[in-house]
């Protein structure tokens, strides 16, 4: 039977399945972590809940998350190296297919996966009661389990933004749907933004481990370079501020970083597909760019501790989401190619798609 972690702080005495060394005390464990699921689940704002720092881009739009990430959990009894992944969906452009390949790539050599989805939204009362035994999860959502199913690592199902859901005695009915999709190893009710069932969530992760030492040093947080980390927080305010579309057109590339005495110093650019995008990003007079440059050296300096000059420029690169050989220009390039995978535009039909084909 599939194990089901309640919301409730889980004991401290060491996780299930856990052995002990010869002197009696608990043998430290390691591995590789999955974080996976649709668009806008939840899977960044997980991951910064659990390493407490804001790491990974996470924003209201769907689609945030366009590249592989480590995100490094250390404590004194494990360390599990969090893969954050681009969110399952139906690819309609070359930018598409690429995030799709990353996210079974990120999966495929890990030692668990931890499944995201999120919790339905009805209105409390009877309603919303009759509305819960009816539901069933989505075809995107059912599509994505299939999507992973075949990697045979053991999967996690964790409920996200349980916050949200009306009734507590609902999450039955919604395990009991999903049981039926596929033998989870464990289900986690989490919500992330409250810091809810995350202690249920580092047992789960925790007993899923094998045992082995430490990958990365204790205090490191992120496999990915700063000039990396500053290209994404740049793009994370043109999320927040241009809307709905034109973030999806855009992306960031690192000119020069340089590490001064007593601040960074920092030039990029920002490219979009057309001119009129352009004109958008830096706004009548200037003021949209200035206002993404001082939100983005605030997200910079938050994460580095340090004062930092930076210097924005737009360009124009042409259909950039479409052309494979603009992507690897702008760094969108895949380490290794993902054996046994040919995602290719349309093929995944029960993969919802958004407008754009670009969100989740």
């Amino acid at each position: 039977m599939t194990d089901v972690k309640d919301e409730a702080p889980a004991s401290s005495g060491g996780s299930p399945g856990g052995s002990s060394s010869a002197d009696g005390q608990q043998a430290f464990r390691s591995g590789f972590v999955a974080l996976c699921g649709r668009p806008n689940v939840g899977k960044s704002t997980l991951l910064n809940a659990l390493l407490g720092e804001e790491l990974a881009v996470a924003t209201a739009l769907p689609q945030t998350t366009r590249e592989r990430m480590l995100g490094i959990w250390t404590s004194p009894r494990f360390q599990a190296v969090l893969v954050d992944t681009p969110g399952i969906h139906k690819p309609k452009s070359a930018l598409n297919k690429y995030m799709v390949e990353e996210a079974v790539r990120g999966a495929r050599d890990v030692d668990v996966i931890l499944m995201l989805a999120e919790v339905p939204r009805v209105p409390r009362g009877k309603d919303g009661h009759a509305l819960i035994q009816e539901w069933e999860p989505g075809p995107g959502a059912k599509a994505a389990v299939e999507l992973l199913a075949p990697l045979g690592k053991p999967m996690v199902l964790v409920l996200t933004k349980c916050d949200l859901l009306g009734e507590r005695d609902w999450l039955l009915p919604i395990i009991q749907r999903w049981q039926a999709i596929h033998a989870f190893a464990g289900v986690v009710p989490v919500s992330a933004v409250q810091g809810r069932g995350l202690e249920a969530l580092r047992e789960e992760v925790e007993g899923a481990l094998p045992e082995g030492p430490a990958y990365y040093a204790d205090d490191q947080l992120s496999d990915r370079s700063m000039r990396w980390h500053a290209s994404e927080l740049i793009r994370a305010e043109l999320f927040e501020r241009l809307g709905q579309e034109l973030p999806y057109s855009s992306a960031v590339t690192i000119r020069e970083f340089k590490e001064l005495r007593e601040r960074d110093r920092i030039e990029a650019t920002i490219h979009v597909e057309r001119p009129s995008q352009k004109g958008i990003v830096i706004g009548a007079k200037g003021k949209s760019i200035k206002a993404i440059s001082i939100g983005a050296r605030k997200r910079i300096e938050q994460l580095t501790g340090r004062r930092c000059e930076l210097f924005l420029e737009v360009r124009v690169t042409a259909k950039w989401t479409k052309d494979p050989r603009k992507l690897e220009d702008l760094g969108y390039r895949a380490a290794e190619a993902a054996p046994e995978l040919d995602v290719q535009p349309g093929v995944l039909p029960e993969l919802q798609s958004d407008p754009e084909g670009q969100g989740e």
